[in-house]
């Protein structure tokens, strides 16, 4: 089977941090349509997020039979769980705040998401050492014949 999960994780990359983006330009233009833009992406991250954590899951048997360190594996799963589990939470209350369940706190639900950020590129490193470091799903690249 074609790896997926390689292809999809830009997906929440780019959404999750275009959705923190907009909203540090909503609290500094609060009149435009950026806080909307940024819950619209951050409904789109959450959902690609979660597409990126079930194609890791079902490819971690390519990594455990490259024999890469569980530790490296592991690390890199758990953060990507973490990941998704702190922008869920920030959709919720995003959602509650909009629905008038709870107060709006813009610095909370924006400093949610710059620690989401921060986990989100954590976990890319780990997931960038897993293909350079240990070669998860690169093939071997005959050199070329010459005649």
């Amino acid at each position: 089977m074609h790896p997926i999960h390689p292809m999809v994780v830009h997906f929440p990359v780019s959404l999750l941090s275009m959705s923190v983006a907009f909203d540090a330009l909503a609290s500094r233009w609060p009149t435009g349509g950026l806080r909307e833009a940024s819950l619209y992406s951050l409904v789109a991250g959450v959902m690609s997020a979660a597409l990126a954590v079930v194609t890791g899951g079902m490819e971690e048997d390519l990594a455990k039979r490259a024999g890469v360190p569980e530790s490296v594996l592991e690390l890199h799963e758990s953060l990507g769980t973490v990941t998704l589990v702190v922008f869920v939470v920030l959709l919720g209350l995003r959602l509650a705040m909009q629905w008038g369940w709870l107060k709006e706190i813009r610095s909370l639900t924006l400093g949610l998401g710059v620690i989401g950020i921060v986990i989100l590129a954590l976990t890319g490193y780990w997931g960038g050492e897993l293909v350079y470091t240990y070669g998860i799903g690169v093939k071997t690249v005959m050199p070329p014949v010459t005649p």
